[in-house]
């Protein structure tokens, strides 16, 4: 079983590095670049700084690469919601416990006093972090070239959910489409028109063929099916999360193909290509 968050907080368009850029500190308590014994190097005109995995790569024209933990310590600069650039800084680069593929960022942004605070606001956990990846054209949480997500927005959550999108699963098959899926349930985006209806905190029983995620409520009778999800939306719909966001009868008069399933289970959803399913519970319409 899931709790979801909804907010797609620090989602940005990576455009050029600052000059703080460092080797990665031996220690997590070994000062910040600025009070290292040795200087950072130097970056020169035309570095370009890409993502492989969870890790940012930075190449410089005269050959070095500097990836992953050895960024820990640089301000990158950002491109944001209204065509502003600001800096963030990558505070901390650890492996996830559970996940080492996973590189877990402590990003922060200027506190507008000269200094810097959490970029990412905490999930129901308390946990800040966020990563960044490439995401291809189509992907449903895809913002740019780059895709930077916070763990409490459904991009970096549906990582941690076991869907790495430059992973394989078990038996060799991408789990790009799987990711995809998953974000366009956990944003209930029925459609697959970026609109989303759920509520921050509502809890799911979400489930895949490849084994990643299980059923957790299957003994609990007020979880019932709701729906199959591929990367282009719901493949069928047998109840909405919320009816007081919007009715399966008013899904049906928004999505035209979603009303042209006459029912809808977990056989059907598999058949018209679900990657994802969840189960949900029934909410009394007002």
């Amino acid at each position: 079983m899931n709790i979801l968050a909804l907010p797609r907080l620090l989602v940005v368009l990576v455009l050029a590095i600052a000059s703080t850029a460092c080797n990665r500190p031996d220690t997590a308590s070994t000062p910040p670049p600025a009070a290292a014994t040795e200087s950072p190097p130097a970056i020169a005109p035309g570095a370009t700084l890409d993502v492989e995995g969870s890790a940012f790569v930075l190449r410089m024209p005269d050959g070095r690469v500097l990836r992953g933990r050895e960024l820990e310590g640089a301000v990158i600069h950002v491109g944001i919601d209204g065509g502003q650039v600001a800096p963030m800084k990558l505070k901390s680069i650890t492996p996830d416990p559970k996940q080492p593929q996973v590189l877990r960022h402590e990003f922060e942004t200027s506190d507008g006093q000269g200094g810097w605070k959490n970029a990412c606001a905490p999930n129901a956990d308390g946990e800040t972090w966020g990563l960044p990846l490439k995401l291809a054209p189509g992907h449903p949480g895809r913002d740019g070239e780059i895709t930077v997500s916070c763990i409490s927005g459904v991009v970096a959550k549906c990582v941690r959910w076991g869907y790495p999108p430059w992973e394989k699963g078990p038996s060799g098959e991408s789990l790009a489409p799987f990711h995809a899926a998953c974000v366009r349930m956990a944003r209930a985006d029925y459609c697959g028109d970026g609109t989303p209806h759920t509520k921050q905190g509502t809890s799911i029983d979400n489930f895949d063929d490849l084994g990643i995620q299980k059923r957790g409520a299957a003994d609990d009778a007020s979880y019932v099916f709701e729906a199959g999800w591929s990367p282009q939306g719901a493949a069928c719909v047998a109840h909405t999360r919320w009816n007081d966001v919007v009715t399966l009868d008013q899904l049906k008069a928004q999505c035209p193909r979603l009303a042209a399933i006459p029912h809808c289970d977990e056989n059907s959803a598999r058949a018209l290509g679900a990657r994802m399913f969840n189960h949900s519970r029934l909410q009394p319409t007002k």
